[in-house]
């Protein structure tokens, strides 16, 4: 990237510091890329704003070097707990034998998470410039040329090689490619809030309680707090909130829904009132743009997903892109970003819309007394791996493959879906795991034709766990998604591998 007529610079524009945009550029870095993030914003904010940080999310940030932190800094979530307004629990939804090595959410302010990702994005060479705004943007054949403003007022151009959108909900980048958020927005007004409370409510897990009107949601914040979510707020209230002193109006809401004995709000670090809305853009990229996270869809917050699909989008994107730049991709493997991820947050969507739905019900349940008949076990459970976004798929993609000869379908993992161990696997690059009789085979040929772009190493853990049920190799992509399945992987099914690799990569020597 170059200011126009100026010196040379990154060839990734990244437009918003929060999480999906740092997340894209912890990762660019991580494959070698250095990107260029700017955000308007002069300082970085203190609200918490989303928390949750799903299981699925906690291998992705293991990978990228930010687990530790993560989990350090933050509050692990077992449970979703609904009580009525007596604080009696109704029902209660845990995580264990979810299929995951950590079987909780992480809570933790939205500003705490973008701090570790900007000490992580420092540590690999990369900064944040701030004061900058993005006044518009505007793509070419070869080139994004995008005016930008400083501080001062100061504007200039810069141009870049590719420009990524995650600067949130109003996204220039979006309405330069002219796309919407269509969908819908969910009925009433919300109010979130950092608040400490006196309760009796156990730090463990979400707790939804339905009120005579309207409901309350708590969940754990590090530090003793907790965010809160008050529903169904009435007119004069929205106006109170609007008017502040931000703590007075909070306490009056929640006191107004549940008795002081019951739980008291004791202090106000963060108050705003928001509508949950339920919104998607038909497509996630052209030919050099890209939107990540709220620019390209919005969800649910009782879904706690919405943070967590922006950083997914980074992680789908940010490998791709980085061999495009180098010079190791074939045309289809950067636009494959937009057909896979318009996918799976269409199904994050959906699965937010549910948990909303469900919320809602739990809520009118805990307020009337009824009691309706629990979902079946596997239904609870299925639910809750797609809330933990560990279900996520890409099975129709260009960049999956398999080869058998014959027999029955293999139980398990398919190509598409999450390796199960990716957590456990390190580096940047494509991961060929063999199984069985296949870890004799000659592999010379493959790891020099791949090299640098392919580690091949014996399997991890029993062949199931790789969709396999005995000799085989299994191939998985830099983001932790099976690519390619051979089975067995004698010299007909690594033929196979080798071409399906030829398809969507350039292998080392041209």
């Amino acid at each position: 990237m170059k200011d126009v007529g100026g010196s040379a610079g990154a060839d990734v524009l990244v437009v918003g510091a929060g999480p999906s945009g740092l997340f894209a550029a912890v990762e660019l870095a991580r494959h070698g890329v250095r990107a260029r993030v700017v955000e308007r914003a002069r300082q970085p904010h203190r609200q918490t704003r989303a928390t949750a940080l799903q299981p699925a999310t906690l291998e992705i940030l293991k990978s990228a070097g930010l687990l530790d932190q993560v989990l350090a800094a933050s509050v692990h979530v077992k449970f979703a707990r609904v009580f009525d307004a007596s604080l009696d629990c109704v029902s209660e939804a845990g995580l264990a034998g979810i299929g995951c090595q950590w079987e909780f959410q992480c809570s933790l302010p939205q500003w705490r998470t973008e701090q570790i990702l900007t000490d992580r994005l420092t540590e690999l060479g990369g900064t944040v410039d701030r004061g900058v705004t993005v006044t518009s943007v505007t793509e070419h054949d070869d080139r994004v040329l995008v005016d930008l403003e400083d501080a001062g007022g100061t504007g200039r151009t810069t141009e870049a090689a590719w420009v990524i959108g995650a600067g949130g909900a109003h996204s220039m980048t979006r309405g330069s490619m002219d796309e919407t958020l269509a969908g819908a927005t969910y009925p009433g007004t919300a109010l979130a809030a950092d608040v400490q409370v006196s309760c009796a409510l156990p730090r463990d897990g979400s707790a939804l309680i339905g009120c005579p009107v309207g409901y309350v949601f708590l969940a754990p914040l590090p530090g003793g707090r907790w965010l809160t979510f008050v529903g169904d707020l009435t007119d004069s209230e929205v106006a109170a909130v609007q008017a502040g002193p931000a703590d007075d109006p909070v306490a009056v809401v929640v006191g107004r829904r549940l008795p002081a004995d019951l739980i008291r709000v004791d202090d106000v670090g963060w108050a705003g009132l928001f509508r949950m809305q339920r919104r998607m853009v038909p497509r996630l990229a052209d030919r050099r743009r890209f939107l990540l996270g709220d620019a390209g869809h919005l969800s649910s917050p009782f879904g706690g997903e919405g943070l967590n699909s922006g950083l997914h989008d980074a992680s789908n994107l940010a490998w791709k892109l980085a061999l495009e730049i180098g010079g190791q991709a074939r045309p289809g493997l950067v636009q494959s970003f937009a057909a896979e991820r318009l996918v799976a947050d269409q199904h994050v969507l959906q699965v937010s819309d549910r948990v909303h739905e469900l919320a809602a019900q739990a809520v009118e349940s805990a307020r009337t007394g009824s009691r309706p008949a629990p979902p079946p076990a596997a239904a609870a459970a299925a639910l809750m791996r797609a809330r933990c976004m560990l279900d996520v798929s890409y099975p129709d993609s260009p960049l999956t493959g398999e080869w058998r000869a014959g027999g029955t379908p293999i139980p398990g993992p398919a190509p598409g879906d999450r390796y199960p161990g990716r957590a456990g696997l390190a580096g940047t690059a494509h991961t060929l795991l063999l199984y069985g009789a296949a870890r004799d085979a000659d592999v010379s040929q493959l790891r020099q034709r791949w090299r640098g772009l392919l580690d091949i190493q014996p399997g991890l853990g029993p062949p199931r766990q790789a969709g396999l049920d005995g000799d085989g190799a299994v191939l998985v992509r830099p983001d932790g998604y099976l690519g390619f399945r051979a089975a067995p992987a004698g010299r007909a099914g690594l033929s196979a591998l080798d071409a399906h690799l030829a398809s969507y990569l350039v292998p080392a020597g041209g």
